[in-house]
């Protein structure tokens, strides 16, 4: 199998995830304003006083805690909502790295074939990394407890660390193997292909692991000191942490709505750009990826 071309996928991924910003952004923000809507519309539904209170900078105590379990009862409604909508981005944004849509985008919206295929791949790549953490698991027990009929404890505690490190070692590269490459198989070659892409990654482990630490660490270092620049001013004032524990329960819940009030946009808005963010160079990244490691006439 063939090596991915490290400085060409860095590269690449860069290229994607910045100078096509705008058409990473005409991907996603449709997908996740509805899925937010959508989400807004049940925790209406769910509570509506609690939210309408929030609305104008007004938290009750007693209301949140009455509408607590109503919450929480949506909340998976709310994550198949949101997993649905980080499917469809990866699968518009997947196309565009791959070269299956050159131009510009400015909207995306689409339940076709490829997104659940797309849902379906990581939910059953979510279940087969659960069993192989749990195999990993059982035999690191097996392995500690026979090490215990050893009369030598040195040797014990020696047996006992290696069997945890190996445990810890295989369990991420079977992770990365795994999954670097399956997105771009679901989207490239229309298939759920945990074989194609664990080939795929066969002998490309430590260029993966190059190529995710250059391309998202400079990045997450960048992106969390703008991050910390800009809530700055929005954060709760000294005078309010001096005096957390003397403050009058109404007090505190009313200074803590309007402190939600503020931070609340400004965090969404950060998030929804970090998000976007780094979508694009994780789509940018396994595509090259994908590209440098087979022949042009299969990704195209």
């Amino acid at each position: 199998m063939n090596k991915i071309p490290v400085g060409e996928t860095i590269s690449e991924a860069y290229s994607f995830g910045f100078t096509r910003f705008l058409s990473v952004l005409g991907v996603a923000w449709f997908p996740y304003l509805a899925a937010l809507a959508a989400c807004g519309g049940l925790a209406f539904l769910a509570a509506p006083e609690l939210v309408r209170g929030m609305s104008h900078g007004q938290l009750d105590q007693a209301v949140l805690m009455a509408n607590v379990p109503h919450l929480v009862g949506i909340g998976s409604l709310i994550w198949i909502l949101f997993f649905i909508a980080a499917c469809m981005v990866r699968v518009g944004l997947l196309r565009l790295a791959l070269g299956q849509h050159p131009g510009p985008v400015f909207i995306f919206f689409s339940l076709g074939s490829e997104v659940w295929m797309m849902a379906g791949a990581m939910i059953l790549a979510l279940l087969i990394v659960i069993l192989v953490a749990i195999l990993s698991a059982v035999a690191v027990v097996a392995i500690w407890f026979g090490s215990g009929m050893i009369s030598i404890p040195a040797a014990v505690n020696i047996i006992r660390a290696v069997a945890i490190i190996a445990a810890v070692l295989w369990f991420i590269y079977f992770y990365i193997r795994l999954l670097f490459f399956l997105p771009a198989v679901v989207v490239a070659e229309k298939e759920i292909g945990f074989g194609r892409a664990w080939t795929l990654g066969g002998g490309n482990f430590w260029r993966i692991v190059a190529v995710t630490i250059v391309v998202f660490v400079p990045v997450l270092i960048g992106f969390s000191m703008v991050e910390t620049a800009i809530t700055g001013p929005f954060m709760f004032p000294m005078t309010f942490l001096q005096h957390l524990d003397q403050m009058k329960p109404e007090d505190f819940t009313k200074t803590l709505a309007h402190q939600l009030s503020l931070l609340g946009p400004v965090y969404v808005v950060l998030l929804f750009i970090r998000t976007i963010l780094f979508e694009g160079l994780g789509a940018g990244t396994v595509g090259s990826a994908y590209r440098g490691v087979i022949p042009a006439s299969v990704s195209e």
